[in-house]
């Protein structure tokens, strides 16, 4: 089975984790050699980017809303209303 992932979120996820091992080791390197570095910001930065690049480069993930993306049998609001006032 082959699993098809989109271009563009591939490349968001790998500036996400370049930026989340950015950030560990700047942490670690501003707290000492001895130190390991700041995993959790390293992760929240890393999903802050992720997040952000996602919502930038998708639009949402959103589709545009057509005729084809209401339930079958639902009459848009419009024909409705249009029905009513009609004599």
């Amino acid at each position: 089975m082959t699993l098809h992932i989109d271009p563009v979120a591939l490349l968001v996820l790998a500036v996400g984790l370049l930026v989340g091992r950015a950030v560990h080791k700047h942490t670690a390197a501003a707290a000492g050699g001895a130190a390991k570095g700041d995993i959790v910001g390293a992760i929240g930065a890393a999903a802050a980017v992720v997040t952000a690049l996602f919502l930038l480069l998708t639009a949402g993930g959103s589709a545009a809303a057509g005729e084809d993306s209401r339930p079958a049998g639902h009459t848009p609001i419009s024909q409705q209303v249009g029905e009513v006032r009609s004599p």
